[in-house]
């Protein structure tokens, strides 16, 4: 039966109802109060013990708690030479190594994307060492690198993904169907270039808790902030998509149910003489694309490639009235355009800022010749972006003109299956089997989204990279958890050290970076 006791009221929880559930080791569901049916999480062992504490955080908004496991003394440090594809290098490697005096293992290593089957394994793995702490794993590293060898991570065998006993902290904001209009995508500082903790956009933009939002690029890609993927926020098109990567999709009409969904964006500029071009982004330095997925002649790859920085030596990009402060200067042309189109000024280099009302196009290489032969002050350009689901339908024609929509990806579920294209939306470099098996099979702080079969929205947050306290999720195992918790269509946001959820105020989680809170581009923000 599940034990339900009154907490002692804080100065965080006065007012708010707070309940304590403590679930036994067997049954696997239990009913409190107006809660719904609580089903036990599927992470280890069936015989773990699992408590949760549920908070009333506004109408419609609850903030549940959950603890499961515990540590397990056989857990240690490793260090991971390699994950290669072939079997007979691997044993090479292991051979090396154990000719310089170290004690290697090879393990065979089969779980790969669920959109690539095979019956092959996906590959072979090297490892060395049983440490007890990360100071002990940090000096075998050393000694590995002093003998020629190049380990590529050090490992918590908790985090593995196999291990059976965690323990694991999530937490779970549930939004009622009723109430999910208090829900909305907010863009750090409500501009681009820039960041913002969590914390901060949700004290600024008055809302009573919420969770990180998308993927965002970095200062090595040119634009801090921007996001690397698809923004829309109340029907404005801030970023343009990685093609077909997943979303969280907000309707601004309530008799539109929230979904995730595989969108891209289509985006032209057409001049008065009929000449039209693709416009390769929004709001970025051109030739710089997070995570790859665009158009036009990208390279390496116009797919989707996590966490790669794609280029391209010939793009227009747009700046629209939503970015701040002077747009990335160098060789090319910008053309500042009016709100209805019309060429106000050609300058001969790109530079400058953005004039109230305006926004800017920034060519380089062909599209910066494109612009000279066909912008001409006075004349007209017309500028079309449509985000486009997989039917090819419009974003605004299905869900609304006010419309919010937040990239993360992969999906996780779709129609109460599990449902993870971890290949189609770039979660697989196919030079480095690693990557793949590092971000999805291994076990990391996450944040999910889902939507439950009445239309009531979900936000988790999963802590990891804790040893002894939270083991974190691997792709699998979030959309496991998305689904116990009721979730029929599910979706991962961004994650590892950008992992937060703020609830009355203040951060409920613990973040992984030793620095605290990171900058993030956006959240979703719950009023």
């Amino acid at each position: 039966m599940v034990k339900i006791r009154r907490m002692r009221r804080t100065a965080f929880t006065a007012g708010l109802a707070v309940l304590s559930l403590v679930l036994p080791a067997t049954g696997l569901q239990a009913q409190a109060a107006a809660q719904p049916a609580v089903q036990r999480l599927p992470l280890g062992d069936g015989g773990l013990p699992e408590t949760r504490s549920v908070t009333q955080v506004a109408p419609g908004v609850t903030w549940t708690r959950i603890k499961r496991g515990r540590p397990d003394a056989r857990d240690h440090w490793t260090i991971e030479v390699a994950l290669l594809k072939d079997e007979a290098a691997a044993r090479a490697l292991a051979d090396r190594l154990d000719g310089a005096g170290f004690e290697p293992t090879v393990s065979r290593v089969d779980e790969r994307p669920q959109d690539l089957p095979s019956q092959q394994p996906w590959g072979w793995r090297v490892r060395v060492g049983e440490l007890a702490d990360q100071e002990a794993a940090a000096r075998l590293v050393k000694d590995l690198r002093a003998a020629g060898f190049r380990p590529t991570r050090t490992y918590f065998t908790g985090e593995d993904g196999s291990g059976r006993t965690g323990p694991w902290v999530v937490d779970v904001l549930r939004v009622s169907a009723a109430q999910r209009q208090r829900v909305e995508a907010r863009q750090s500082l409500d501009r681009v270039p820039g960041g913002e903790t969590l914390a901060d956009m949700v004290r600024r933009t008055g809302g009573v808790a919420g969770v990180n939002g998308s993927y965002g690029s970095d200062e090595e890609d040119g634009t801090f902030g921007d996001v690397a993927g698809l923004s829309v926020v109340d029907g404005r098109l801030l970023s343009e998509a990685v093609q077909g990567r997943s979303a969280l999709v907000l309707p601004s009409e309530r008799r539109i149910r929230p979904s995730v969904q595989q969108l891209s964006t289509a985006l032209r500029v057409r001049s008065a003489d009929g000449a039209q071009r693709e416009l390769d982004g929004l709001n970025r330095a051109p030739g710089r694309i997070r995570s790859c997925g665009g158009t036009g002649g990208d390279l390496p790859t116009e797919r989707p490639r996590h966490d790669a920085l794609c280029t391209d030596d010939s793009e227009i990009i747009q700046y629209t009235g939503f970015f701040s402060g002077p747009v990335h200067a160098g060789e090319g042309v910008a053309v500042v355009l009016a709100g209805d189109g019309r060429v106000l000024e050609v300058r001969g280099r790109r530079g400058g800022t953005v004039p109230a009302g305006a926004t800017v196009l920034a060519g380089t290489g062909d599209g910066a010749q494109w612009l000279r032969d066909h912008a001409r002050q006075g004349q007209v350009l017309t500028v079309t972006t449509t985000v486009l689901d997989r039917n090819r339908r419009s974003l605004t024609a299905t869900a609304g003109r006010g419309v919010d929509a937040v990239s993360g990806g992969p999906q996780l579920l779709r129609g109460g299956r599990v449902v993870v294209p971890a290949d189609a939306e770039g979660f697989n470099h196919p030079d480095d089997p690693g990557f793949f098996d590092y971000f999805a099979t291994h076990r990391h702080p996450r944040t999910l989204a889902g939507v439950t079969d009445d239309g009531s929205l979900l936000f988790v947050t999963v802590d990891g990279r804790r040893p002894g306290y939270s083991s974190g999720l691997s792709f699998r195992e979030s959309a496991a958890v998305m689904r116990a918790l009721g979730a029929v269509d599910a979706l991962n946001l961004d994650g590892g050290g950008s992992t937060t959820m703020v609830v009355g105020g203040r951060v409920v989680n613990r973040p992984s970076d030793s620095t605290g809170p990171r900058l993030m581009a956006n959240a979703l923000v719950i009023h």
